[in-house]
């Protein structure tokens, strides 16, 4: 387990700008809805301290992914075919 650095500060109400070793982005709140900028997470807070994460990978192009992996910073993925470009994503914790 490794020291991570990690700080989020509100802009506006339901809206973040977060600071990590990765880089920066922005995390917006609406109501039951939340959503960051840089892994395109979505999430919806339900009742009893659940919430359900919507799969960014699931619909997504091959071409879409590329991008997701080109702003994250990543390299490496030129050549991977769809499903390993996900597992790639997803070992990366670009997208869950």
């Amino acid at each position: 387990m490794g020291l991570r650095f990690r700080k989020r500060i509100k802009v506006l109400p339901g809206i973040s700008l977060n600071l990590s070793k990765s880089g920066v982005s922005t995390s917006v709140k609406i109501g039951p809805i939340n959503w960051n900028s840089r892994t395109g997470k979505q999430s919806i807070n339900l009742p009893g301290g659940f919430s359900y994460h919507i799969d960014k990978a699931k619909g997504a192009t091959k071409a879409e992914l590329v991008q997701v992996a080109k702003d994250a910073g990543l390299s490496g993925y030129s050549k991977l075919n769809k499903q390993e470009l996900i597992d790639f994503l997803q070992q990366a914790g670009v997208i869950s």
